[in-house]
């Protein structure tokens, strides 16, 4: 693939910085905002003098090293990957947005410049660096863009009595009566948050549970489209927070709640390669599921042996299908890393489009709430079923050689080393505790 030069496409505007701040004076705070590959958002929280200081002397910030690899959710380390040296963070300052929640600070999204002695690998390892990578390969290589909508499902509770509960609301999907509450200006709140940072909402509407609602947002390039959904993260934590409460985008807050995704809507431009693309997509949506399904228990809201299929407007479908080039992928779900998980999807299309596989699943035409028997599915060729653990998603990745051989041994040794040891540790606490600790993350 070759080094990433960390100004490689972003912004040279040296004025940028001091343009933002003089339009937003009230900011005295930058936050240096990265995601790792256990989905950790990682924050250094810069003054604006000091920020101002880096940007006209186009300098980095240092940590440790390596950032992106040696942490995991319940805050152990892989101590064995500890490296002497030092990673960098380059700020990509056309990602700098006021923090609505946080009316002091601002964010900008970085680039992780891994230097360690051992195995430092430049900007190889980094899920930013890699997705703006790949969709500038996709269009030098194939005049291929892409746009994509995120679904933003998130979950208010209250946890004042030191336990979570659900808030009393009527539950029911869309119905008027679920928003006629004393939440829905919260709701508002992180909506007019979300708009006020550039990010353009569609709509919103309650899901089917006390407290779930969802967030649609305009389609966007794939990494204003990661950079939104950090955002979109953030605001909902932070300003449930502000009101008493907990907000969460955990896949099963509850266990007797309706489970929680954030489905992607991705088109593309090249519609005479559509087919191939979503090919690539069927055949690797198994081993995919490493990145979009990353948590222990991620597998919680997906109906057992789930099949992996295509359907025109069936949501049912793993992939549903709005019209050509443009669907629905609705495993995704909110504790996956997005720039990782944009990066793997968008790579096992392409493999698609490059090696012309053809799509010879047929759509099922009907709704499959119930499962699928196997002569139905081997008649319309859908061969595979979702994993139902993390572990056989990582299985299914290791045994993926075209797709591992795409993504390269860079990130994905190293990922597959850090979601093994995740799936280790999480599968000595119990449900609960799983529960809370991911809760207290996502």
């Amino acid at each position: 693939m070759g080094e990433l030069a960390p100004q490689e496409g972003l912004s040279g505007d040296v004025k940028i910085l001091e343009t933002f701040l003089d339009s937003n004076p009230s900011v005295e705070y930058i936050r240096f905002q990265w995601m790792d590959y256990s989905g950790l958002l990682g924050a250094r929280v810069a003054t604006k003098s000091f920020a101002l200081s880096l940007r006209r002397t186009d300098s980095s910030i240092t940590t440790p090293s390596p950032l992106l690899t040696a942490m995991i959710i319940d805050n152990s380390l892989l101590f064995e990957d500890i490296e002497v040296g030092q990673d960098e963070l380059f700020a990509d300052w056309s990602s700098l947005k006021v923090c609505h929640y946080a009316p002091k600070h601002a964010m900008v999204m970085c680039l992780v410049k891994e230097g360690g002695h051992k195995e430092g690998q430049g900007f190889l390892r980094c899920p930013r660096s890699r997705l703006r990578w790949a969709c500038n390969s996709a269009k030098q290589k194939h005049d291929l863009d892409f746009l994509v909508g995120n679904e933003v499902e998130f979950c208010i509770f209250d946890e004042s009595s030191g336990t979570p509960k659900p808030i009393d609301m009527v539950a029911h999907t869309y119905s008027a009566a679920s928003i006629n509450n004393k939440y829905l200006p919260i709701v508002e709140e992180i909506v007019e948050c979300i708009q006020n940072a550039g990010i353009e909402v569609r709509q919103f509407h309650s899901e089917g549970g006390p407290g779930l609602f969802e967030i649609s947002t305009e389609p966007m390039a794939p990494l204003q489209a990661a950079d939104a959904l950090v955002y979109c993260h953030e605001t909902i934590r932070n300003i449930s927070r502000k009101h008493g409460l907990h907000g969460t985008v955990y896949p099963k807050p509850f266990e007797k709640l309706s489970g929680l995704g954030s489905h992607i809507h991705l088109s593309m431009s090249r519609l005479d390669k559509h087919e191939n693309f979503l090919a690539g997509l069927l055949e690797y949506w198994r081993p995919l599921a490493a990145f979009y399904m990353p948590n222990y228990d991620s597998n919680l809201r997906v109906r057992p042996e789930e099949r992996i299929f295509w359907s025109l407007h069936n949501r049912t479908a793993t992939h549903r299908k709005i019209k050509d080039g443009h669907w629905e992928l609705r495993g995704v779900d909110g504790t996956a890393n997005p720039y990782l998980a944009l990066t793997a999807i968008l790579t096992a299309g392409v493999i698609g489009l490059e090696k012309e596989k053809r799509l010879t699943m047929k759509d099922p035409k009907r709704m499959v709430f119930e499962g699928m028997e196997d002569d139905e599915a081997t008649d319309l060729g859908i061969l595979h079923k979702m994993p139902t653990s993390l572990k056989a998603a990582i299985d299914s990745l290791k045994a993926a050689e075209e797709l591992k051989d795409a993504l390269g041994p860079e990130m994905i040794d190293r990922y597959v080393k850090v979601k093994a040891k995740e799936e280790e540790n999480f599968g000595k606490l119990t449900g609960s505790e799983r529960r809370e600790l991911s809760m207290s993350i996502f």
